[in-house]
């Protein structure tokens, strides 16, 4: 059987042992690139540069890459534009940083806006921030890699300016929303269709912010009639009061988030809240303290998991009757308790960040009554509020600024008169309080977590390790019990049944000789034959037993499988013994 798949079983071995002379290679000889940033080259716009002869395209993540083939004398940039700073172009081609735009005219290039580009004919989008190229497997990067560290290949384009080929001979125009265009019948973003979308109405839907400031969102568009994120039509009809809610803080804000107040539904990414629980809201917009976004409905506080893509429950509504306040940035008044908001991350000691969370905690022994600001409007990074002889930090750092929660208690006197009378307060100066533990955590009760984990990438390497294990096993089951013989006979030779397949000819071998041995380690008997050719020459011990097994086999059946090779290899013609 493995001498029918001889050629297959060479193939996997020679492909293993190329990506391993792959890894090694890569370890030990490392390519620099010709080019790096400090390299005396002239400048055309920040991406496009020349040197020694040869026009370069920086990419950003990976560096210079050579524009092959680019006329130096004749390459031209977009002049005096930021967004297109990407393009480039000589007599004959377009470039898209290191990568010819296929069919695009130089001579009749023009700029159609949104990264659009056209000569006429031939029309492409491509976006003028790099982003990892997916079509590149991790295999094909490794072995590409090794080519360029041997002078065998290129740099491999694990990033790149992505781009689309439109559809031709269509005359294409800008339309007021981030990456989109359109021609007389059709809308795109990203250079892709908008589906069913009418090309003259096609706008983006606008982001609001709690302090009244108004943007255009790169992600939801509308024409009116039809909603979309990005390329996806979202199962709703568009109203005035859709919008995309604007966050301030670094990660909940990752996250483009589309409420329709009309139903009180929210669309996470494109993906939709479960519209049973509605109507949603938002807890807060500042989110300083957190790491999701968490809205409250009546049954449950519910975040978006950017991970798994779902829409995941933290915990059951906390609030009472789904009534609360937000009294300072991420803390919140319900009933007569107070509620804040605190961020956290779990890292492993060897594999990374494993996971980030938010947690919404009540403050204990605190009644909402009993609590009154008392710091002036010139603290600005945050506020100081007392509860009869107890007093807090309420913070608007953020744990982006390394303080994770949103409430503080302050433990002396001399603290509390540091932060309500100092009027020149600095970001550095709470950390400061907050290091030394003049600021210490309150007593608080965790209510509700929402968790996102990261970092299982890691396993990949034991999912390997274990799945060829199991790979075996499962062969090793399928034949159980299956009979391998330690050669096969063939057209005349005398073939070893191993990853070799060493053949001999018949009528050059004098006998064949068998020996039973006791394994040392598992226990139990085997067979060992040797070959002694008619020439005084004798091949290796090949070791067997009589079938596919993972248990001991006593000595009688190892000899009577033995003898059963003996009787036909005399058939054969070959003689044998039996080593005493």
């Amino acid at each position: 059987m493995m001498y029918k798949y001889r050629f297959f079983i060479y193939g996997f071995f020679i492909l293993m042992f190329g990506i391993s002379f792959a890894v090694i290679s890569i370890s030990l000889s490392a390519k620099e690139d010709s080019i790096g940033y400090s390299t005396e080259k002239i400048e055309l716009n920040g991406i496009f540069s020349i040197y020694e002869g040869k026009v370069y395209a920086m990419v950003p993540s990976n560096g210079y890459y050579e524009v092959k083939g680019a006329d130096p004398s004749t390459f031209k940039v977009i002049p005096d534009n930021f967004t297109d700073a990407h393009i480039g172009y000589d007599k004959q081609h377009v470039y898209a940083g290191n990568i010819i735009l296929k069919g695009l005219n130089p001579n009749k290039l023009k700029v159609v806006g949104n990264n659009y580009y056209t000569d006429g004919e031939t029309s492409y989008y491509c976006a003028r921030n790099s982003e990892k190229n997916e079509s590149l497997s991790a295999v094909g990067f490794i072995l590409q890699l090794a080519g360029q560290s041997l002078g065998i290949a290129d740099k491999p384009q694990n990033y790149w300016y992505p781009f689309v080929e439109l559809p031709k001979h269509q005359i294409y125009e800008s339309r007021p929303a981030f990456a989109t265009a359109a021609n007389a019948h059709k809308a795109f973003y990203k250079g892709l269709e908008l589906p069913q979308a009418d090309p003259k109405t096609i706008r983006p839907i606008q982001i609001r912010y709690w302090d009244g400031d108004k943007r255009e969102s790169e992600f939801y568009r509308t024409d009116g009639k039809r909603v979309y994120y990005e390329n996806q039509l979202l199962p709703l009809a568009y109203n005035t009061s859709l919008h995309e809610i604007g966050i301030e803080s670094d990660l909940p804000s990752r996250n483009a988030y589309l409420i329709d107040p009309e139903k009180g539904m929210v669309y996470a990414d494109g993906h939709s809240f479960d519209l049973a629980k509605a109507p949603y809201r938002l807890i807060s917009e500042h989110l300083e303290h957190a790491n999701q976004a968490l809205f409250a409905a009546k049954d449950g506080l519910y975040f978006y998991n950017s991970e798994s893509k779902k829409v995941e429950k933290a915990a059951d509504n906390p609030f009472q009757n789904n009534r609360f306040e937000e009294i300072s940035h991420d803390v919140f008044s319900s009933g007569n308790r107070i509620y804040y908001l605190q961020a956290s991350e779990h890292w492993g000691k060897k594999t990374g960040l494993q996971s980030r969370s938010t947690h919404l905690l009540e403050l204990e022994n605190v009644q909402a009554s009993n609590l009154k600001k008392i710091s002036n409007e010139a603290v600005t990074y945050g506020s100081v509020w007392q509860a009869g002889s107890r007093y807090f930090y309420f913070d608007d750092l953020g744990s982006s600024q390394l303080m994770s929660s949103a409430v503080y208690e302050i433990k002396d006197q001399a603290t509390v008169r540091y932060l309500t009378t100092s009027k020149e307060l600095g970001s550095d100066d709470i950390r400061q309080l907050s290091r030394s533990g003049k600021l210490s955590p309150a007593n608080a009760k965790n209510v509700a977590t929402a968790t996102t984990p990261f970092g299982y990438d890691w396993y990949d390497s034991y999912w390997i390790i274990f799945g060829g294990i199991a790979f075996v096993l499962l062969i090793v089951f399928l034949m159980r019990n299956k009979r391998v013989d330690p050669y096969l006979i063939k057209d005349g030779y005398l073939i070893i049944n191993n990853l070799l397949f060493t053949k001999y000819k018949i009528t050059d071998i004098d006998k064949i000789i068998f020996r039973v041995e006791r394994s040392i380690k598992g226990g139990g008997y085997g067979g060992r034959m040797q070959i002694k050719m008619k020439n005084g020459k004798t091949s290796r011990n090949t070791i067997f037993s009589t079938k596919v097994t993972l248990t001991p086999e006593s000595e009688t059946t190892v000899k009577t499988y033995i003898n059963v090779l003996r009787g036909e290899l005399a058939k054969e013609g070959i003689s044998s013994e039996m080593d005493r």
